[in-house]
């Protein structure tokens, strides 16, 4: 009987962990067009179950035939994002900006500095650079950068990040890497800002997401099979533990 309560917690895990993958590759497919949108990607490892738990007794190293020594969980292990380069969007807007390369964009709001790779940027009414969202951008001094109420077109962004209004540079672009990054929402990121040199920056341009739909759709059919067959497994299992359950019962 442990034997078989121990496959339904197997098949149970295995069923969980897919259920974990197709959320994360809806996600995936849900911004497939979202500018700067970054990718996740699940990871899963195999937890041994501990010797005490083991039916039968004994752990015998280098026999995997044996079923007894076979007994492990697949369980997620974490969601990493695929920080990749997304493909290239010609919009020929002056405050339009793309990153080509490492490094992140950062902006600012309530206090709190993030870091994104989406560089569509605009004036607010004071004439601040901002995101959006309204999260004004940052410089390499962690200053705000006023442009003030000028056209479009009188703005020129160097390859380095230098700003130029009318011919005068006003400021430099804060662009930053990042240690220990997390994902907030859709295509902002919190981390340990750190030096990036290689990188160069594009005028009238817009980073795709890198998401290669394709693939993510093939990922999620195989997923959604995966699910049913651990699903399918779990059924067959609970169907043979009731008829061995009811005809001891009535043995």
């Amino acid at each position: 009987m442990a034997t078989d309560f121990q496959s339904l917690y197997i098949l149970a895990s295995g069923m969980y962990y897919q259920q974990r993958k197709m959320e994360v590759v809806s996600n995936n497919l849900a911004n497939a067009n979202t500018e700067g949108f970054k990718k996740d990607l699940i990871t899963a490892r195999a937890l041994e179950v501990e010797n005490r738990f083991k039916p039968f007794g004994g752990y015998k190293p280098g026999s995997p035939a044996d079923p007894k020594n076979n007994f492990v969980y697949p369980i997620v292990e974490g969601i990493k994002t695929d920080l990749s380069q997304g493909g290239l969007i010609r919009t020929s807007n002056p405050l339009d900006l793309a990153i080509m390369g490492e490094g992140f964009f950062a902006v600012e709001k309530n206090g709190k500095t993030y870091y994104t790779r989406k560089g569509r940027f605009l004036l607010d009414r004071e004439g601040y650079l901002v995101n959006e969202e309204g999260f004004k951008v940052l410089d390499k001094s962690g200053n705000y950068i006023r442009i003030g109420n000028v056209p479009t077109s009188a703005v020129s962004i160097a390859k380095d990040g230098s700003i130029y209004v009318n011919g005068n540079k006003i400021a430099t672009l804060k662009v930053v890497g990042l240690k220990n990054y997390r994902k907030v929402g859709y295509t902002l990121f919190e981390g340990q800002p750190e030096e990036v040199k290689n990188f160069t920056l594009l005028q009238g341009y817009l980073e795709s997401s890198n998401v290669n739909p394709v693939r993510e759709m093939v990922q999620l059919i195989e997923t959604v099979r995966a699910y049913e067959a651990f699903a399918n497994g779990l059924k067959a299992q609970d169907e043979n533990n009731s008829k061995l359950i009811n005809g001891v019962l009535k043995a």
